[in-house]
C-alpha cells in the first residue's frame, strides 16, 4: 500500500480511476469542438435556424458564447449513444418527426461525435504520462473509466502514450458492465483489482465522478478544476481539488 499526497492530504491507496475528459485531457477543446461541429452540421441540413440551434445547445449543456459545458448536462456525463436520442428528441419537440429526427441525427450529427480523434484536439492536462507512470512504478495500479466509447478512448491514451499504463478501461459502450455515475463501477474495479473501495482514489471533474466515489465509499475523491464544473461546485463532493493530475504525488 502507497501513501499518496494530494492538497497536504494524505491517504493510503492501492489503484487510482481516472475519468478521462476533463481529467487527462481537455475537456473543452475536445468535446466543444465536436459540439459546435455536429450542431451546426445538424441545423444547416435540418434548415431548423436560430430556435433550434439554441435549444440543442441548450439541452446537451453546451455554451458556444463561453465555449464551456455544463458539468450536470449530457454532454458531460451520458454516453455517446444517449446524447443521439437526447438530440433525437430535441428535433421531434420542434416539429420533426420521430423517424425524420433519427435520420438527420445519423447523417449529421453522430458522424462528427463518434469521429475518430485527432491531435489537435486531444490536448493532456499537464504531464500525464509522467505521473501515471510514477504511481505504476510505486505499485499504485491505475484504471480508466470514462463515458467516452472504447475505440476512441484507446486511441487517445495512446496518444498520450499511456494505454499500457492501466490495468482495465472501463466505456461508455461496454456492453454488460456497470457505467458512470454507477457506484457499481467503482465495486466493480474493486473486485477486479482485488481491494477494498476505501483503497481507491477516484479523480473526475464532474459531480457525478465524485458522487459515485462517495457512494461506493472510495477513500479518496479528487475534483480536477477546469473542466465540466464550477470549482465552488466541485468542492463541495471532493476531498481535495487539483488543476492537474501532476498534484497527486507518491511519498516515500
Amino acid at each position: 500500500m502507497a501513501k499518496v499526497q494530494v492538497g497536504g492530504r494524505r491517504f493510503d491507496i492501492d489503484v487510482v480511476v481516472f475519468d478521462k475528459d476533463g481529467t487527462l485531457i481537455d475537456f473543452h477543446i475536445m468535446w466543444g469542438t465536436r459540439a459546435r461541429t455536429a450542431v451546426d452540421a445538424l441545423v444547416l441540413e435540418s434548415g431548423g435556424g436560430g430556435r433550434l440551434q439554441s435549444a440543442l445547445y441548450h439541452t446537451l449543456g453546451y455554451s458556444p458564447e463561453s465555449g464551456t459545458t455544463r458539468g450536470d448536462g449530457p454532454l458531460a456525463v451520458v454516453p455517446l449513444s444517449q446524447t443521439d436520442t437526447v438530440m433525437t428528441t430535441v428535433l421531434y419537440q420542434h416539429g420533426w418527426p420521430w423517424h425524420e429526427a433519427e435520420r438527420l441525427i445519423a447523417e449529421t450529427f453522430s458522424p462528427v461525435m463518434f469521429s475518430e480523434p485527432t491531435a489537435d484536439v486531444v490536448s493532456p492536462l499537464g504531464n500525464v504520462r509522467d505521473t501515471v507512470d510514477q504511481l505504476n512504478r510505486n505499485g499504485i495500479r491505475t484504471v480508466i473509466a470514462t463515458s467516452d466509447n472504447r475505440d476512441p478512448t484507446v486511441k487517445i491514451l495512446n496518444m498520450l502514450g499511456i494505454e499500457s499504463f492501466f490495468d482495465v478501461l472501463y466505456c461508455g459502450d461496454d456492453a454488460n458492465l456497470p457505467q458512470k455515475p454507477s457506484a457499481a463501477v467503482l465495486q466493480e474495479i474493486a473486485g477486479y483489482c482485488r481491494v477494498e473501495t476505501d483503497k481507491i482514489m477516484m479523480v473526475g471533474d464532474t459531480v457525478g465522478d465524485l458522487s459515485m466515489a462517495h457512494t461506493a465509499n472510495a477513500g479518496a475523491k479528487i475534483g480536477v478544476v477546469g473542466g465540466a464544473t464550477e470549482d465552488r461546485i466541485l468542492a463541495e463532493w471532493s476531498d481535495a481539488l487539483v488543476s492537474s493530475i501532476d498534484e497527486i504525488e507518491v511519498l516515500d
